[in-house]
């Protein structure tokens, strides 16, 4: 028997609020037993970025390995069309510590406030992703070669994102993992399916899915980690790892070792082209029912918590986020300067410096002479946070 705490989680990619909310299974959009309209913690379990009045209280079901569960959502923003880039990125995990909760509070990240000193068996708080994971994840160094644009991060691990440039935490999520797939480190999170706007992306998709796919990371005593939480941190490479020494340029200190995790040993995910839904719509499908992906249960799910989520990624088409080529060396250098960012070809203009001088740069709400004549300058509303954007909802 299957007992699901289900979930989801999207991926967006331009200037919207384009939530999703999923229906069957319940998505949650982080509430827990509300008796209003409005969920009391946007931060409970994880990041949704969702409308606070989305989502369904709890309320735990059942299914069978084998059996076929519709998954089913409406999202506000179109996918499969001509209008945007477009993924949905569906997932399951289980473990025997998830839980819903007893409390709307988010659960600590310092043992001392939970019971027994063990956040993880601390049955007052929902939990998914597991104390130890969030740990790693504050502690490594993030992927120091992500597009920023002109968003400046407050640390430097991979608590810290373009689009959680504060490093807010929500539960026990690792933002990086939360914004990017396939993730690089290992995640609890097993594949279901990916759907696309564009289907040549399958087999990449496929391939480096955690599913058949190993990961390697950092290994470092958890007594360590534990005890030097502050100023430890955990290198996110081999070079770097195997380079490591705690203390530094202690002979006799921790090294760290570059280690394998497996895969999840199970099939890819199933890929396949993104069903059709409309601009600024958060209803149904043209069948005039909400779009959905049949998953049959698998066996190796069989366990009493389950969550599945679901990342629907949506980006416009400023640049090629695909080719390699819009990557850190185009990140804002200087304060106020904006991203390096080339759009005079998008926009028809000769090059990046007459672009650049009429205010046809990616940055934070940029003045644009759209007329070349220094008359009408229009302030354009944009948050580069959120050009490239993620929205979630789980069950829990």
């Amino acid at each position: 028997m299957f007992y699901a705490n289900l979930g989801f989680i999207l991926l967006i990619g331009q200037l919207v609020n384009g939530d999703i909310y999923m229906h069957n299974p319940r998505g949650s959009n982080n509430r827990l037993d509300e008796q209003g309209r409005e969920r009391n913690n946007g931060n409970r379990v994880f990041d949704s970025q969702n409308n606070d009045r989305g989502g369904y209280n709890v309320g735990s079901l059942y299914y069978y390995a084998g059996s076929i569960l519709p998954i089913e959502w409406t999202s506000q923003h179109s996918c499969g069309g001509p209008n945007n880039h477009c993924e949905l990125i569906v997932q399951y995990m289980c473990d025997e510590n998830l839980r819903d909760g007893a409390t709307t509070t988010t659960i600590p990240d310092n043992p001392a406030l939970c019971e027994n000193y063990l956040c993880n068996t601390d049955l007052r708080y929902g939990m998914h992703e597991d104390f130890q994971y969030y740990m790693d994840c504050k502690m490594r160094l993030r992927n120091d070669n992500l597009f920023l644009a002109d968003q400046q991060l407050k640390g430097n691990t991979a608590r810290f994102t373009r689009q959680n440039p504060q490093g807010t935490r929500r539960g026990y999520e690792c933002p990086e993992e939360r914004d990017y797939y396939p993730y690089w480190h290992p995640s609890p999170w097993r594949d279901i399916a990916i759907m696309t706007n564009n289907v040549s992306r399958c087999s990449y998709y496929q391939e480096e899915s955690e599913n058949v796919k190993s990961r390697y990371y950092c290994y470092l005593p958890y007594t360590l980690k534990v005890q030097n939480q502050r100023n430890l941190r955990i290198p996110n490479n081999k070079e770097d790892c195997e380079a490591f020494v705690y203390p530094a340029n202690d002979a006799n200190g921790t090294r760290g070792v570059w280690t394998e995790s497996p895969s999840h040993g199970i099939d890819p995910p199933m890929c396949q082209e993104a069903e059709f839904s409309r601009d600024n719509h958060l209803g149904n499908g043209p069948s005039g029912y909400p779009n959905l992906f049949n998953w049959t249960i698998p066996e190796d799910a069989i366990a009493e918590k389950c969550a599945v989520r679901i990342r629907y990624n949506i980006s416009t088409a400023e640049f090629d986020g695909w080719d390699g080529s819009t990557n850190a060396t185009l990140n804002e250098v200087q304060n106020n300067e904006g991203s390096l960012l080339d759009l005079s070809s998008k926009y028809g203009l000769s090059d990046l410096e007459e672009a650049r001088d009429r205010g046809y740069v990616l940055e934070n709400n940029p003045q644009t002479d759209i007329f070349d004549n220094d008359k009408l300058v229009l302030q354009l509303a944009i948050n580069t946070a959120q050009f490239g954007r993620t929205f979630q909802d789980r069950t829990l």
